[in-house]
């Protein structure tokens, strides 16, 4: 999605109108998602395209790189839908950056590392985090109640001053909730007690690609400009965990730009280790 934005320490009355609608639409949404829920997944799924297209903010990834995220996702998913057709698996892909995300269910270890091992080997996935789970597919409930908090979670995002909304993807699994995207180590940590905050979040899992500031001054200008968000009301709810899992180290750069359908040179990233659950509360790592 690209829109145009304006800088945030813009405060005249050209930028604030446009801001409170912003706030206002993201509002609506944000009330939407609540009011529709127990209709089930498609009301669930509309308001949050709503609250995406009244928020306007960069992505600091490359035009090339969400090119490939976009190809990379595709191919894996159509794989694995025709590999696994029979039910070994259920799995939900998520590519931000070229590092994948693979959660749900496979049958048994064995597919489990199957699936892993298959990803790896393609040329564009930088990075793969194996979230799969040894057991039966979720049922209906669970899946709109991931929708559900998926959408919750990027409107609280969206709301809040100083998250880079945008260049956070946020996916759910039973409860758990993935964060992928580029931002500083502050961004991160905002990013993180905002989404464990959230009621109903089980835990957090973080897999952040970060950057220094000035690097993050460089990509911002690259891209389009973005629309400033203030801070919405607290999200209510008792804190949730927060994982951790290894990824780019701080102050690392992000991955260039690729042409489309041109695999990135390179070879695959060292297998994700097993993270570290932290308990509950404000100590984040």
């Amino acid at each position: 999605m690209k829109n145009v934005l304006l800088p945030t320490h813009l405060s005249s009355s050209s930028s604030t109108a446009p801001a409170r609608f912003a706030r206002t639409a993201v509002t609506v949404a944000a009330l939407l998602v609540a009011a529709t829920q127990l209709a089930g997944c498609l009301p669930v799924i509309a308001a949050g395209a709503v609250a995406g297209g009244a928020l306007i903010a960069a992505d600091r990834r490359p035009t090339g790189t969400q090119t490939v995220d976009r190809g990379l996702q595709l191919e894996i998913e159509n794989t694995l839908s025709t590999r696994y057709s029979g039910g070994q698996a259920s799995v939900s892909v998520t590519v931000f950056n070229r590092k994948v995300l693979l959660t749900g269910e496979a049958s048994n270890d064995q597919v489990k590392q199957q699936i892993e091992q298959y990803v790896r080997s393609l040329p564009n996935a930088r990075e793969v985090i194996n979230e799969l789970q040894v057991t039966s597919s979720p049922g209906f409930m669970t899946t709109s109640n991931d929708a559900y908090l998926t959408s919750k979670v990027k409107t609280l995002l969206a709301t809040t001053d100083g998250v880079p909304a945008n260049s956070i993807k946020v996916t759910t699994d039973k409860g758990v909730v993935y964060l992928l995207g580029v931002v500083t180590a502050s961004e991160g940590d905002k990013a993180t007690d905002i989404a464990r905050n959230a009621s109903g979040v089980v835990k957090v899992v973080k897999a952040f690609d970060y950057v220094s500031d000035a690097e993050r001054a460089r990509l911002d200008a690259a891209a389009a400009g973005g629309q400033s968000t203030t801070t919405g009301d607290s999200p209510v709810g008792t804190p949730a965990p927060v994982q951790s899992v290894p990824g780019a180290a701080p102050n690392a750069p992000v991955t260039s730009g690729a042409p489309a359908n041109t695999p990135v040179p390179g070879t695959v990233s060292t297998p994700v280790g097993s993270p570290v659950t932290v308990p509950a509360g404000r100590n984040l790592p």
